[in-house]
């Protein structure tokens, strides 16, 4: 099993953010998968605890372009970056299970 790389504080703050400003899309799409206990425990228990540590990491500015506060323009740019990130990683998802669905069907014949 490879090792996880360390984040630095300005990353692990760069990550707090985008999940922060991702939490309504998050919960919004698992209610409309229809998971939602899981949009509960975000909602509720872990989205406090994200805005809580992005709060305190937020209050610790890093110096340096890392830890400047984003313009709007790049806000969206990230955000529209780490949306195009999910889709592609659903479609994967997506993918590979039609793959598998395909394996079973071929198998039953």
């Amino acid at each position: 099993m490879a090792k996880k790389k360390k984040l630095s504080p300005e990353e692990t703050h760069r990550q707090l953010q985008d999940s922060v400003q991702a939490l309504p899309y998050a919960i919004a799409q698992m209610e409309k998968e229809g998971k939602r206990g899981q949009a509960f425990l975000l909602k509720y228990i872990r989205g406090p605890i994200m805005r809580f540590m992005y709060r305190m990491s937020d209050k610790q500015r890093y110096a340096g372009p890392e830890g400047s506060k984003l313009k709007q323009s790049d806000q969206m740019k990230r955000h529209l970056e780490q949306r195009q990130k999910a889709m592609e990683f659903y479609q994967g998802e997506m993918k590979r299970a039609q793959q598998r669905q395909a394996k079973r069907q071929g198998k039953k014949r």
